[in-house]
């Protein structure tokens, strides 16, 4: 396993990465069920604003994506994915966690995020990591948040 920064060659293979993906984990991570990004959403998934990491796998296939990003300098949002294959093996864990890391030296103040309510294993995961938990104005949602480790 490999995990290193997005670059812009890397646009074919994040495309293919979300068409592996299950229709269950799309609708996870893009709160909709897309069956492919738009051109507008793989530009911005794979070399938008932010900081973009990738996991490889040993035959160079991403299977994992996590980023933040800024609004402004004191806010990130953050969002991960992991291939179905890999997810419940703390794949997802160690990326969100480099994620925590690069932001406290990037000297953003807070970390946040947003995940269907549903999405047991995301709430897990942000918990576990130190993300507080609330509810959303829209029901469907719960926010997490907290500060990086600096």
């Amino acid at each position: 396993m490999r995990l290193r920064r997005l670059r812009a060659e890397d646009t074919e293979r994040v495309r293919e990465f979300v068409r592996r993906l299950s229709a269950r984990s799309r609708l996870e991570r893009f709160f909709a069920p897309i069956a492919e990004l738009s051109p507008a959403q793989l530009a911005r998934l794979a070399s938008g604003p932010g900081v973009k990491l990738a996991a490889f796998d040993e035959r160079g296939e991403i299977v994992a994506l996590a980023e933040y990003a800024c609004d402004g300098a004191a806010h990130a949002e953050v969002a991960l994915a992991v291939a179905d294959e890999w997810q419940g093996k703390g794949l997802g864990r160690r990326m969100l966690a480099h994620l925590i890391r690069h932001a406290g030296r990037a000297g953003i103040a807070r970390l946040e995020g947003v995940t269907r309510a549903g999405n047991a294993a995301m709430r897990r995961l942000a918990g576990g990591l130190g993300f507080a938990l609330r509810r959303d104005a829209d029901p469907r949602l719960v926010r997490f948040e907290r500060p990086p480790t600096r």
